[in-house]
């Protein structure tokens, strides 16, 4: 992709994560151009092009800026929130220098671990794997143990009965798909898969809804942790640990593992661990 001055004349501000995020059609077309980038390097990772300035924009932003060669400032910039008028310039298409050029030549390893990580099979197996699970309930009822709940449990880091849906999406995500979380025992708690996600802390990154895919978390709007299956328009097709199988029965302490749909609006945050 050559440079345009006409593609980038609109490359005029430093960009950052800031509240009320930064909106505006320069947000906008360099979020199609890291999604562009994305698909030229081979790498299964999306970004909703929605013209607003989050984090999920600037985790795509460095990814895409390091993939292509960006130099020690632009880096140090990016590394610290913010995404320089250069940087923008070098995502959106401009002319590389001779030094970005070889730079980009010597990151094929980097390229390598990005489609590791976006690769959407473990999500997948983290999935079938859950699947497996439907019908597991508590021993005795209304315990919050069990013989494999007890283990969910463990592993997570409790020694004791616990509210477990976050123990279950702990097991499923690092046990069976491999994801790279320092701090399992953060898994058990929404509010901190909440903060870990938008932070980009402890293998967690959040993700829009329309973005979600199999083995990613799901927070709600109530106390509850979930895994996603997939989404389709405003549904999400989940398999959750300790819920109910209906909505006769208690959402967030049900005692069972159970498939489920739950609309857009009880949707809090989506969380994508780590799986490089």
């Amino acid at each position: 992709m050559g440079y345009s001055k006409t593609m980038t004349k609109d490359v005029h501000r430093l960009l950052g994560v800031n509240t009320p995020y930064l909106t505006g059609p320069d947000v906008k077309a360099l979020q199609s151009a890291c999604t562009r980038l994305f698909k030229h390097f081979k790498i299964d990772r999306r970004i909703k092009e929605d013209g607003e300035f989050g984090p999920a924009t600037l985790s795509a932003c460095l990814q895409m800026a390091v993939a292509s060669g960006v130099g020690k400032r632009g880096y140090k910039d990016l590394k610290n929130g913010t995404v320089n008028r250069s940087v923008q310039r070098l995502i959106r298409g401009r002319k590389k220098t001779a030094r970005e050029r070889l730079a980009t030549k010597r990151r094929a390893k980097y390229r390598k671990k990005l489609r590791a990580k976006f690769d959407t099979s473990r999500g997948e197996k983290v999935i079938r794997w859950a699947k497996t699970k439907v019908g597991v309930t508590e021993s005795p009822a209304g315990s919050n143990w069990g013989p494999e709940i007890g283990e969910w449990i463990r592993f997570t880091g409790y020694s004791g009965p616990v509210y477990w849906c976050g123990c279950f999406a702990c097991y499923a995500v690092v046990k069976i798909g491999g994801a790279k979380i320092p701090s399992r025992i953060r898994l058990g708690f929404n509010e901190y898969i909440i903060a870990d996600a938008l932070a980009h802390n402890n293998g967690l990154v959040a993700v829009g809804f329309s973005e979600a895919r199999a083995g990613d978390i799901v927070l709600y709007t109530f106390p509850h942790i979930g895994l996603i299956e997939k989404t389709v328009a405003d549904t999400a097709y989940t398999v959750e640990g300790n819920t109910s199988p209906g909505t006769s029965g208690s959402q967030s302490n049900g005692g069972g593992v159970f498939a489920r749909t739950r609309s857009r609006s009880e949707v809090r945050c989506i969380a994508r661990p780590d799986y490089s």
